[in-house]
């Protein structure tokens, strides 16, 4: 259900249903040109398996991520009235009770994972929301409510409304002592949702009506803040707004929810760029273009989960809409079997399948010969097996680049705790020193504005972009600078450096148990490269390192490397030089770029641009341009992104676009006798209007809303009536005229000619064709009678109020009680 009374939403979407309609299947995505005969249903669950193991993944991580807090606050609630602990409100030295308040942090609706976890392991909580506070009573008949129903024999309970009203809190009194012992919950959980939008006078009054009744009714309020607490200062929302006498009966204990750029930062690193095992591996591989827009849309607008998890499925969705290759997803399964041949072979031979078929032939064979080329197109076997290789050499490539990262990140993070600056700034600055607690260090972090956000993912998106044209070379800078670091280190350092990378090599290899990089554009893999040979030989380098680093421990401190023996210094310049160049060369070969090899496509999402239109529309301009050409948008829609979607019913209403109409752009206010028709009574043109539809052929919303745009900055609703009138009857005429022509024809058609006929009795004809016209739309038609003119004329009435409802429920009009006969326009520059 919607929550109109939410004042972090500017606008509701509400899909129009139509009364007594059948609910409708899910529409499947549109064919596209070399699609396979299955291909839309294949391409949609394809994006439905691969969108839901993203999912899963990203859910895991945060509920791992909010675990520590969840036990946190559970915690609190639990030992909330706790009488072992001295330190307990209910001393006998406060004056008072007070009622147990944990005040949660960075909890916004918008991210229910948080709140959702810390629910599920209570019980007995009442919910409140800021629409639920609108006066005293109000307040107190939901809080009461809620907690009755929370139990079996809550529904069942029923107060006395002789004595007590349902918003008396001494019904929830005696509610709890009702309860049977073994039954009774122990905490009565009041959550406030979206706290900042309660009206602190009405929560001021429940606060100090439910002090009264405890410890009796042991009671614990759970505040849901969405503005953040920093943990160096204690003063929050609550501190700031409510006065003294409403916080001294309130026990305050916070928490902080993890939250921000930091949080969303590190899901977004272990969901794409950790490695992980082949199992667990996703189907989709965000591009750089999704990764900087999610970035800029963090940064500018809102680091939240549901924003997160919004842009991502966007992007899944418009990769599996675009491109027809993407169904061999679901024909080729990455799994550590193998190909699933059997499916792929007979899709291929089924007969509609000829299209796709030579696509995946072309894209396979770009830079083969000829040879190759005639083998895969003869043989289905051949061709599978290519599909598979390119699959294969797709997740190499995919792991060398995030295997890139996360050694030059490891680099940085070494010469970071041994105090250097490491790679730069931009991979972040230096550790916090361990003397600070644990939150005054995530303050400093948090709160450091020298250095951007997400440096970690734009350090990610550089090497992804490493061979573009038209971007900067950051990432080639970052890999000769690690070279220049390498050759630089000490005897102690170098060894330290290789006893931290060799077990992270080794971790690695018994995660995924596959060879990293090939960089071959047959599927071979080369010797060199795999993780068993650079373990071997970075073993070897340690021993050589050893050795160095006793000879280095037998001098004396201040003279070590000067009084070292030539022989140890040579092997220790020697050993650095082989290990620079080797990670030189080695980030080389694993920054190949991820589009040099055949299929990427289908599993990468590359610089394809992001929609960013469709999460953040421009809902004014959409409206208008809706209002002014609703034809555009009731059309056969295109086979674009997103043009699987129906159009509503009433969409010539209104609609959602990018387009304005251009020829009222810059037009200046007229007078309101513009409404007026001319002496003749035909119809009121528009120059403007030469290029786009006639004024009468659009909705009738439409049509007020063009005679709108013509008037003055306060509009008289009688003249706008009679615009509108005329345009209504240039309509019926043009109605009549069409039916009295298709009557004849349909007439000459069956041989029934009818003589000619003069004056008044073809115009009597041609109003009794119009007749039936009428009926069909459920007008009554004009007769002599005076009462169907009356009848016709509160229909035209009747659609004129309609449309300037919609108008009004739009927002384009003001009411002013200076002129009840008028209103004000509130827009006025619409532009091209």
């Amino acid at each position: 259900m919607v929550n109109l009374d939410d004042v972090n939403e500017t606008a509701y979407y509400i899909p129009y249903e139509e009364q007594n309609a059948e609910p409708s299947e899910p529409s499947l995505p549109l064919r596209l040109a070399f699609d396979l005969p299955n291909g839309p249903e294949l391409r949609w669950n394809a994006y439905k398996s691969a969108w839901d193991k993203c999912l899963n993944r990203i859910q895991t991580l945060f509920h791992e991520l909010y675990e520590p807090v969840v036990a946190e606050v559970v915690e609190k609630i639990e030992s909330a009235y706790n009488d072992d602990k001295q330190s307990d409100f209910t001393s006998l030295a406060l004056p008072h009770f007070e009622i147990p308040t944990i005040a949660v942090a960075n909890s916004s609706s918008a991210d229910p994972y948080f709140l959702s976890s810390v629910i599920s392991q209570l019980r007995s909580i009442a919910h409140l929301y800021p629409s639920d506070c609108v006066n005293l009573t109000t307040a107190m008949k939901f809080i009461i409510s809620g907690f009755l129903s929370t139990s079996g024999s809550g529904s069942s309970y029923k107060s006395s409304a002789k004595i007590l009203a349902a918003y008396d809190i001494n019904v929830l009194v005696a509610w709890y002592s009702a309860q049977k012992a073994d039954t009774r919950p122990q905490k009565l959980i009041l959550l406030l949702h979206d706290f900042e939008q309660f009206d602190p006078g009405v929560l001021q009054d429940v606060l100090y009506i439910c002090s009264q009744h405890v410890p009796s009714l042991p009671l614990v309020v759970l505040i849901s803040l969405s503005s953040p607490l920093s943990p160096l200062s204690p003063q929050s929302y609550l501190h700031v707004t409510y006065p003294r006498s409403t916080l001294k009966l309130m026990r305050i204990q916070s928490v902080i929810v993890p939250g921000g750029p930091r949080v969303l930062e590190e899901v977004i690193i272990k969901t794409f760029v950790n490695l992980s095992s082949v199992n667990d591996e996703l189907d989709i591989v965000p591009g750089p273009a999704v990764l900087e827009f999610l970035v800029e849309y963090a940064t500018r607008f809102n680091p939240s989960v549901h924003a997160l998890l919004n842009i991502l499925q966007l992007a899944h969705l418009k990769h599996f809409l675009t491109n027809p290759l993407t169904a061999l997803v679901s024909l080729v399964p990455h799994l550590p079997s193998g190909i699933n041949a059997l499916s792929l072979e007979s899709t291929l031979q089924e007969p509609g399948s000829t299209d796709f078929k030579e696509l995946l032939v072309q894209r396979l064979t770009f830079d083969r010969d000829d040879a190759d080329n005639s083998n895969l197109t003869s043989s289905l076997p051949a061709l599978t097996r290519a599909v598979h290789i390119a699959c294969s050499q797709f997740r190499t490539r995919t792991r060398s680049i995030r295997l890139a990262y996360l050694l030059l990140q490891g680099l940085h993070g070494f010469l970071s705790e041994k105090g250097y600056k490491g790679l730069g700034n931009h991979w972040g600055s230096t550790t916090v020193p361990a003397f600070m607690s644990t939150a005054a260090q995530t303050a400093a972090s948090t709160l450091s504005s020298r250095y951007p956000q997400y440096l970690s993912l734009q350090n990610y998106i550089n090497l992804l972009q490493l061979h573009a044209q038209t971007h900067s070379k950051q990432s080639v800078k970052d890999i000769t600078y690690a070279r220049t670091l390498l050759r630089k280190l000490r005897p102690e350092e170098l060894r330290a450096y290789l006893n931290t990378l060799i077990p992270k090599f080794q971790e690695l290899q018994n995660d995924l148990g596959v060879d990293i990089p090939t960089g071959d554009d047959d599927g071979e893999e080369s010797s060199n490269l795999n993780l068993a040979e650079v373990v071997r030989m970075l073993e070897e380098w340690r021993s050589e390192a050893e050795e160095v680093y006793r000879a280095y421990e037998t001098v004396e401190t201040g003279t070590r490397e000067r009084n070292m023996n030539e022989a140890a210094v040579e092997k220790f310049k020697l050993l650095k030089e082989n290990l620079a160049e080797w990670m030189y060369e080695y980030l080389g070969v694993l920054t190949t770029p991820i589009e040099s090899g055949p299929l990427w496509d289908v599993y990468y999402t590359g610089s394809a641009v992001f929609p960013s239109e469709t999460l953040n529309p421009s809902i004014r301009a959409s409206v208008i341009a809706g209002l002014l050409r609703p034809k555009d948008f009731v059309a056969e829609p295109s086979p674009s992104i997103f043009s699987h979607v129906p159009a509503g019913d009433d969409g010539c209403e209104v609609a959602q676009s990018e387009r304005t109409r251009t020829a009222h752009a810059g037009q200046k206010d007229t007078p309101q006798d513009n409404f007026v028709e001319d002496e003749n009574g035909d119809e009121i043109t528009d120059d403007s209007e030469d290029d786009s539809d006639p004024l009468h052929t659009l909705p009738d919303t439409s049509v007020l809303f063009h005679r709108y745009l013509e008037s003055g900055k306060m509009i008289n609703v009688y003249d706008w009536f009679e615009s509108f009138h005329t345009v209504i009857g240039i309509q019926r005429r043009e109605t009549n005229a069409k039916e009295g022509e298709k009557k004849r024809k349909g007439k000459a058609a069956n041989g029934i000619v009818s003589p000619a006929k003069k004056g008044k009795e073809k115009a009597r004809d041609s109003d009794l064709d119009g007749d039936e016209e009428m009926k069909d739309h459920g007008e009554e038609p004009p007769d002599s009678s005076s009462d169907s003119e009356e009848r016709h004329q509160l229909l035209v009435q009747a659609r004129f109020i309609r449309a300037l409802h919609e108008l009004d429920f739009l927002g384009f009009i003001k009411h002013t009680r200076r002129k009840p006969d008028h209103v004000l326009r509130t827009v006025f520059d619409v532009g091209d």
